[in-house]
C-alpha cells in the first residue's frame, strides 16, 4: 500500500502529460491541410508578373494565409508553347486545388489540357476570353471555368496618340497572328485606323527573334508612331521595337503602361496589379464554394496611363504631351529617368457615400420565377457596394400580383410617399412607373427593351430620368440548342400575351431566330393566368416541343405549361433557371436574373452617389446558361444529349 501511495504522484503525472500530448496529436491530425494552387503565366514580362503579384494580393485580401492556409506554385512557360503545354499536364497531374492563368496562351493551353473538367481554372489577363477557343461564348462557359477579360484599350490609345499629333496619319504595327488576343487587338485598330483616317502598316512575327528586324522594317515605311497591343511575343520584346523606333526618330505607343519604363512614349493599359488582384478575390470565392457557372464573364479594365517625357528626345514632326494628358497619367517618367507615380491617379476613387438616405420603392408586376432571383442578386449586391440599409437607404417593396389597376396604385403610393427612387422590375412595372414619374429617378431591371417599353429611343437616348438593365432572351442560341437536343423537330410552340409589350417582342425575336433555323413556330395568344392551361393543352396537341417565352404571365403559371407538355409527352422548353429547377422544363437557355439584380443594383449605387440617369446608357444582360433535368427530361419523353450535359452551367439531378 504504502508502495503504490509512493508511486501514485508519478503515475498521475504520466497520465496527465500522456492526454497532454495524445490532445496535441488530435489537433495536429485534425488541423485542416493546406491547399495548393498553381499560378500559371506563359511567359515573365511586367504585366503578367504584376498580374501573378495582384493574384496573391486578393487571395490575402480575402482572408487566406498565404504558407498557412493556401500554398502557391509558380509556373512560367518562358514564351515557349511546347513548354506550354508540359506545365499544364503537370498542373492537371500534380493534385492542385486550381489553377490560376494569366494571358490568353495560357488560358488556352490549360483549358484545352483540362477540357473534361478535372480542375477549377480561373483565368485573366486575356484580350478577349470569347474569341480565345477555350469554349468560353457570350451565352455561357464551362462549368470549371471562369475568370475575366481585360480588352487593351485600343481605340483609346490611337485617339490619344492623334491629341498629341493632330497631324498624324500613319502608324505601324508588328504582332504574331498565332495569338488571339493580338489578332483582336488589331482588328480594334483597322476599325479606328478607318474612324480617325489614319494608314495602319503591319508586319507579322512568329517568334522574338524576329521583332527588332520587323519593327525596323515598318519604321522604315514613312510612319509617324509605332504601337504595340496586346502581343505578349512583341511585348517581351519591347527593347527592340524602342531601339527601331528611336533610329526612325518616332515614337512608340503601348497598351501596357509598366512598357513606359522601358522606353515606351505612351502606355495606355490596364492596371495589372489590380486586374490580378480582382481575379484573386474570384478565386477565393470559388475556393469558398461559388459555384463558377453563376460567375458572369465581365471585362476589366482599371485604365492606367504612364508617359515617359524621355522619349520625347529626337522625336520628329512635332509631337507634345498636352497638360491636360499629363494631369491624368499616373506614371510620369521625367527626362532625367526619375519616375513619379501618381498615387490618387492610379488608385481607384474611393466611391462617395449618399449624401442622404434614400427612399426607394421596388415595384414588381408579379411574383415570378423570375423575380425572386432579381431581388436576391439587388439585395445582396447593394452591402457589397458599401451601402448600409437604415444609414444610406430605406426600401419599400410592392407586388401588383398581375393586377394593372394595383400596379398604378404602387406608382402613385410611391409619389405620395416622396420616393426618392422607383426600381421597376418588369415591363408592365416600367410603363406604369414613366406614364406618371418624371422628376424621381427611375432605375429598372428585368425589362426585355427599353425602348419597346417606352422608355427612350435607343439605350443611349432615353427619357432622363430613366436608366436600367435590359434582359432579352439568347433566342438564336435557343434555336442551336433546341435543335441539338432534338435534331428532328421541325415546329415548335410558345404562348404569348398580346397586351404584354415584353412578351409580344419576345414573339417576334422567337419567330424570327426560328425560320433562320429551318423552325415553324406555332404562337397561341392568351390574356391572363387564367387562359395558360387551356391554351398550353391546345399547343402542345399542335407542335412537337414547347419553347416557352419567359413573360409575367407563363411564368407565373408554367406549371400549367409543364402539366401541358408531360400529358403529351412532349419536349418543354425555358429561358429562366426556375422553369427547370422548378417549373418541370427539361432544359434552359437563361439569363442570370440574379446578376441583373446585381447589375440594378450597381447603377442604383451610381445613382445614390450623385450620377444621373440621363448619362447612364441602358444596360443589357447578355451571359446565359444552360440548365438542365435528366428527370424531368425523361417524365418528357427526351433524352439530353451528353455534350449538352457537359456544357450546363447547372444539372439539377
Amino acid at each position: 500500500m504504502r508502495t503504490l501511495t509512493r508511486l501514485l504522484p508519478g503515475l498521475v503525472m504520466i497520465i496527465v502529460a500522456s492526454a497532454i500530448l495524445l490532445a496535441m496529436d488530435g489537433s495536429r491530425r485534425r488541423a485542416p491541410k493546406a491547399e495548393t494552387i498553381a499560378l500559371f503565366q506563359i511567359t515573365e514580362r511586367p504585366a503578367l508578373d504584376e498580374t501573378i503579384a495582384g493574384v496573391q494580393m486578393g487571395l490575402e485580401e480575402s482572408g487566406f494565409q498565404l504558407g498557412r492556409d493556401l500554398r502557391i506554385q509558380k509556373f512560367s512557360a518562358a514564351g515557349d508553347l511546347a513548354t506550354a503545354n508540359s506545365i499544364a499536364k503537370q498542373i492537371l497531374e500534380g493534385g492542385f486545388r486550381m489553377v490560376v492563368t494569366a494571358s490568353t496562351p495560357a488560358l488556352q493551353v490549360m483549358a484545352a489540357a483540362n477540357g473534361k473538367g478535372k480542375m477549377q481554372h480561373v483565368f485573366c489577363t486575356v484580350t478577349d476570353p470569347f474569341g480565345a477557343g477555350a469554349g468560353i461564348t457570350r451565352t455561357g462557359h464551362p462549368a470549371h471555368l471562369a475568370g475575366i477579360g481585360t480588352f487593351q484599350p485600343v481605340r483609346e490609345t490611337l485617339r490619344l496618340a492623334r491629341e498629341m499629333l493632330p497631324s498624324l496619319k500613319s502608324v505601324g504595327v508588328v504582332w504574331n497572328p498565332a495569338e488571339a488576343c493580338s489578332e483582336a487587338c488589331l482588328r480594334e485598330a483597322r476599325d479606328e485606323c478607318s474612324k480617325l483616317g489614319i494608314r495602319l502598316v503591319e508586319a507579322t512575327v512568329d517568334s522574338p527573334t524576329g521583332v527588332g528586324e520587323a519593327a525596323a522594317a515598318v519604321a522604315a515605311k514613312d510612319v509617324q508612331a509605332l504601337w504595340v497591343g496586346g502581343d505578349n511575343t512583341v511585348e517581351a520584346c519591347i527593347s527592340a521595337v524602342v531601339k527601331a523606333a528611336r533610329d526612325a526618330h518616332i515614337p512608340v505607343f503601348t497598351n501596357g503602361p509598366s512598357l513606359a519604363k522601358d522606353g515606351a512614349f505612351v502606355g495606355l493599359g490596364a492596371d495589372y496589379l489590380e486586374v490580378g488582384r480582382t481575379a484573386g478575390k474570384m478565386a477565393a470565392e470559388v475556393l469558398r464554394g461559388r459555384d463558377m457557372s453563376s460567375i458572369r464573364i465581365e471585362n476589366v479594365v482599371p485604365q492606367q496611363l504612364a508617359i515617359n517625357l524621355g522619349a520625347l528626345k529626337g522625336l520628329e514632326g512635332g509631337w507634345t504631351v498636352p497638360p491636360a494628358v499629363l494631369k491624368r497619367a499616373a506614371v510620369v517618367i521625367d527626362a532625367n529617368g526619375k519616375k513619379t507615380t501618381r498615387a490618387a491617379a492610379a488608385a481607384p476613387t474611393p466611391a462617395p457615400a449618399p449624401t442622404r438616405k434614400w427612399r426607394i420603392h421596388v415595384i414588381e408586376y408579379v411574383d415570378s420565377l423570375t423575380m425572386a432571383e432579381t431581388r436576391r442578386g439587388v439585395f445582396d449586391e447593394l452591402p457589397k457596394l458599401g451601402l448600409v440599409e437604415g444609414r444610406d437607404y430605406e426600401i419599400h417593396r410592392g407586388c401588383a400580383q398581375g393586377d394593372t389597376a394595383t400596379l398604378s396604385g404602387l406608382v402613385d403610393a410611391a409619389r405620395t410617399a416622396q420616393a426618392d427612387m422607383i426600381v421597376p422590375t418588369a415591363t408592365p412595372a416600367l410603363q406604369a412607373a414613366i406614364g406618371k414619374v418624371k422628376d424621381v429617378p427611375i432605375v429598372f431591371t428585368s425589362v426585355g427593351s427599353g425602348v419597346a417599353a417606352g422608355a427612350g429611343k435607343s439605350d443611349t437616348d432615353h427619357m432622363p430620368n430613366v436608366t436600367g438593365v435590359t434582359v432579352a432572351s439568347d433566342f438564336v442560341g435557343m434555336m442551336a440548342l433546341l435543335k441539338e437536343c432534338l435534331p428532328r423537330v421541325r415546329r415548335i410552340g410558345t404562348l404569348f400575351v398580346p397586351s404584354e409589350v415584353n412578351s409580344v417582342l419576345y414573339r417576334d425575336l422567337m419567330a424570327a431566330a426560328a425560320k433562320q433555323a429551318g423552325l415553324e413556330l406555332v404562337t397561341v395568344p392568351v390574356s391572363g393566368m387564367s387562359e395558360v392551361a387551356d391554351g398550353a393543352d391546345a399547343l402542345a396537341g399542335r407542335v412537337e416541343a414547347i419553347c416557352q417565352l419567359s413573360d409575367n404571365v407563363a411564368l407565373t403559371s408554367f406549371s400549367a405549361i409543364s402539366t401541358a407538355a408531360r400529358k403529351a409527352r412532349i419536349p418543354l422548353f425555358g429561358f429562366a433557371t426556375g422553369t427547370v429547377t422548378e417549373g418541370g422544363a427539361a432544359v434552359a437557355l437563361a439569363r442570370d436574373y440574379e446578376d441583373a439584380g446585381r447589375s440594378c443594383a450597381r447603377m442604383m449605387a451610381r445613382v445614390m452617389r450623385g450620377e444621373s440617369p440621363a448619362g447612364m446608357p441602358f444596360e443589357p444582360l447578355k451571359t446565359s446558361r444552360i440548365v438542365v433535368s435528366r428527370r424531368n427530361a425523361a417524365a418528357l419523353g427526351m433524352r439530353i444529349p451528353d455534350p449538352v450535359i457537359k456544357r450546363a452551367g447547372k444539372v439539377v439531378d
